[in-house]
């Protein structure tokens, strides 16, 4: 499969000071948004409000330690908390993830290591640069209940999610053959995942008739992709795209995804109200460890992008 040059995921503007609930400028951006994530399950976002330059400084910093130094970060749950790296498959990629960004010590659990001493500002930027992704994602969230009819449920929606940050790099070749892999094709298992990005692209999406489009962004916007999680809860009516990354040129790629995560032992199902003969059941009721459990097994391993479903799917 190639890629569409053709198609462009949605662009919407969440800049407006009057973007509240209940404005008609409310009402049109919730219309664009759920017919984003329902189509495609990936928007990009124009939103002026996220200070970018200290956490993209202080990224660039960890990667710039020796192998051997990163590496003491790993956790029992790589794919959660710790470095992630060194993979012969993806050469280029490597990252840092931060479990509940917002927990004090998961935040000094890291950067003990990279500074015995500690560092005036690392979980001041981290926070600072999270808090205004945090209304984002709670802005979309609400719009979407809003829009299935579900506001009753917002409050216990919000309140069922931590929030997993990943730095995120991948180092700069050379291309005999025009583009190298960056990072695998996979789904994201949380609610939403939201994305900033240097300069340089990258990211593609699988869209539902088959087509592979570029995810080209402008520098200042974000990208905000819809989870397994999230199509989960509203019985298949988000679409929880499949996605890669893919380099094509010799610079540096950073990126910074922060995850609208499930919290630990919280179930998640489908609402009733979006259950009925007409929409029977798309997926049983799991918890998200559970799922980290299974792609950790041989079985999950050889589902690819197809493990939640293959997790819980009816």
């Amino acid at each position: 499969m190639g890629i569409s040059k053709e198609m462009k995921v949605p662009t919407i503007d969440f800049c407006s000071p009057e973007l509240k609930p209940g404005t008609p400028q409310w009402e049109s951006i919730k219309t664009q948004v759920f017919q984003a994530l329902q189509e495609y399950g990936i928007f990009e976002a124009a939103y002026d409000k996220v200070p970018r330059e200290a956490i993209f400084e202080i990224s660039k910093e960890i990667f710039e330690f020796p192998v051997g130094t990163k590496l003491k970060t790993k956790s029992k749950t790589p794919n959660l908390h710790g470095y992630l790296g060194q993979f012969p498959l993806l050469p280029l990629y490597e990252s840092l993830g931060i479990f509940d960004v917002f927990k004090p010590e998961s935040v000094e659990s890291i950067s003990k290591v990279f500074w015995p001493d500690g560092h005036p500002n690392f979980y001041n930027v981290l926070k600072t640069y999270s808090k205004p992704l945090v209304e984002l994602d709670e802005m979309v969230k609400t719009m979407v209940l809003e829009s299935l009819g579900l506001e009753k449920y917002i409050d216990e929606l919000l309140d069922s999610c931590i929030f997993n940050m990943r730095l995120t790099h991948y180092q700069a070749t050379k291309f005999e053959d025009g583009k190298k892999p960056g990072l695998t094709v996979h789904t994201d298992p949380g609610f939403l995942t939201l994305i900033s990005q240097n300069d340089v692209n990258g990211l593609e999406i699988l869209t539902k008739n088959g087509e592979w489009i570029d995810v080209n962004i402008a520098p200042n916007s974000l990208i905000v992709i819809s989870g397994d999680s999230f199509m989960a809860w509203t019985n298949g009516r988000l679409h929880s795209p499949v996605h890669r990354v893919t380099l094509t040129e010799n610079v540096e790629r950073f990126s910074i995804p922060l995850f609208a995560f499930p919290r630990p032992g919280h179930i998640i199902e489908a609402r009733k109200e979006l259950v009925d003969e007409e929409n029977p059941l798309v997926f049983k009721p799991f918890e998200i460890m559970g799922l980290y459990e299974f792609v950790k097994t041989e079985a999950g391993a050889k589902t690819g992008s197809n493990a939640f479903k293959a997790y819980c799917g009816i």
